[in-house]
């Protein structure tokens, strides 16, 4: 059975598709439960426990007795929930605490004996590569650096082109740094000589930046509710440098006591939140980046990736995930390339991203069916807006969710929208009003049916749009395809003309 035929059969029960992956991690030891091998899978459970096994690794080298009680008893649970989920496929990976302490083989043997999970010590450069491919899994069309601050470590990973390149693991962990007990210019000055051993660094200057890692989250989650950004989600969250310079100041001109009062920081991040940023800004100050993009995947998400063949790597994660829910929810799942096929004249000033964005709209231009007439356009515009989807934009977001909603409602009226046309231009508005307002006309004249569609055309011109369709269907043309096709024919400002064209 190949692999997608497979995630969609009815018969294969769920614990047969889903994998556990457990991060012991320097800070935080994880468990996340991923259903299905699929290309975007969705965490059905997701717990962590702070245990700080790299607190004392600075200062002793070693793991300390309680945090290694404290991750023991996390991971004795999570073998547990794993063994009674009926999960069989467990991938466990230990990082940079475990991997460094004098007493992590110790701790590790213990793991085994106490939990019977077989542990992988990742080196830094499988952390690295892991990271990296878990940014890429989420942003396919990520280039330039990312970097994943963990609790005892640092890893920087060169992206381009779908690739891994240079990669460097070096012992920055905030957690680690924070309880070496520096003083700042001391500390400024050890990681900035801890760059200088990843020369290709240098070479990385005026790219974009992926940050990944809770530290570096939590000031992407403090940033997005003291902007009041209408999109609460981490992943694909974009600032430019000046931004992203401006709030590092902010952070770090904040008392303790500050920013554990501060909204969107938790209690348990508030210690190494300096640390943290000074970590970024001196990143900053050797590479310069353009703009820094903040990825809800990485570590865990890479490894699941790793694990995935390459043409199934190169999968689309949107369209594939459109194409899940569509079939899912949807009446008429396979509906959407046909439609997007006819939309083809009214994309022809598109670019390609704009082109993926308007076929993930069509795909799932029929979710909301189900819904009473009065509520569809708001339910499928909530369903799209907050979906776990990767590989889009905030940006994108507004595009498809905006291009549903016109595609039930016909336009933009109603409070659910108005979070979303804060994100996009005037005429990003109109483009998305422009493919809603072509879906809904689809919908109208196809009844949802197969291969009606592909029989008419959307033509345009410099004053008009036409709508051609053959003298066997012309009954299809009513009151509603004839006021939809004008309300169409008005948002490009062009003419609007019906022909019947005689049957070959």
């Amino acid at each position: 059975m190949e692999d997608r035929d497979r995630e969609l059969d009815p018969a294969v029960k769920l614990s047969d598709r889903s994998t556990a992956v457990i991060d012991i991690g320097s800070n935080s030891v994880r468990l996340v439960v991923f259903d299905g091998p699929q290309r975007v899978p969705l965490p059905k459970f997701n717990e962590k426990v702070l245990c700080g096994l790299g607190k004392e690794l600075g200062t002793t080298g070693r793991l300390g007795d309680k945090a290694m009680e404290d991750a023991l008893g996390a991971l004795r649970r999570y073998a547990a929930l794993v063994h009674h989920m009926g999960i069989d496929r467990v991938m466990v990976a230990a990082t940079a605490a475990v991997r460094e302490a004098e007493n992590g083989s110790e701790f590790v043997s213990e793991i085994e004996q106490q939990c019977d999970l077989n542990v992988q010590v990742l080196s830094g450069r499988q952390e690295a590569r892991y990271s990296g491919l878990g940014v890429l899994s989420g942003i396919p069309q990520a280039n330039g650096l990312a970097g994943d601050l963990g609790g005892g470590s640092l890893e920087l990973v060169q992206i381009s082109d779908f690739h891994i390149h240079e990669t460097a693991t070096l012992p920055l962990g905030a957690l680690r740094l924070s309880y070496m007990d520096m003083p700042e210019k001391k500390l400024r000055k050890f990681i900035n000589k801890k760059f200088a051993k990843a020369d290709w660094l240098e070479e990385m200057s005026a790219q974009d930046f992926y940050a990944v890692g809770g530290a570096w989250r939590v000031l992407a989650r403090y940033h997005i509710i003291k902007t009041g950004h209408p999109l609460n989600i981490i992943h694909s969250y974009r600032l430019s440098a000046e931004q992203m310079t401006e709030l590092l100041d902010e952070i770090l001109g904040m008392t303790i006591q500050d920013l554990n009062a501060a909204n969107g920081i938790p209690k348990s991040r508030a210690n190494t939140m300096h640390t943290a940023a000074i970590i970024m800004q001196e990143l900053m100050t050797m590479t310069e980046p353009k703009n820094v993009i903040f990825s809800g995947n990485g570590l865990r998400e890479g490894m699941l990736f790793s694990e995935l063949k390459k043409s199934v790597r190169r999968r689309d994660p949107l369209l594939d995930a459109c194409r899940d829910m569509a079939a899912a929810e949807g009446r008429f799942a396979e509906h959407g390339e046909e439609i997007f096929a006819w939309l083809h004249d009214l994309m022809g000033n598109v670019d390609d991203n704009g082109k993926r964005l308007a076929l993930a709209a069509a795909t799932l231009s029929d979710i909301a069916w189900w819904a009473n007439s009065d509520y569809r356009a708001a339910q499928a515009f909530r369903r799209i807006f907050r979906a776990p989807f990767n590989g889009i934009s905030h940006r994108g977001r507004a595009m498809v969710s905006l291009s549903v909603y016109a595609r039930y409602k016909g336009d933009f009226s109603g409070p659910a929208t108005d979070d979303s046309l804060r994100l996009l231009s005037d005429e990003e508005a109109k483009n998305a009003l422009t493919v809603g307002l072509a879906l809904r006309l689809s919908h109208t004249l196809s009844g949802g049916t197969i291969g009606i569609l592909s029989q008419t055309r959307l033509e345009i011109s410099r004053t008009a749009i036409t709508l051609r369709i053959p003298a066997a269907l012309s009954a299809l043309v009513g009151h509603h395809v004839a006021n939809q096709f004008e309300a169409l024919a008005a948002n490009l400002d062009l003419e609007a003309a019906i022909e019947i064209m005689p049957d070959q």
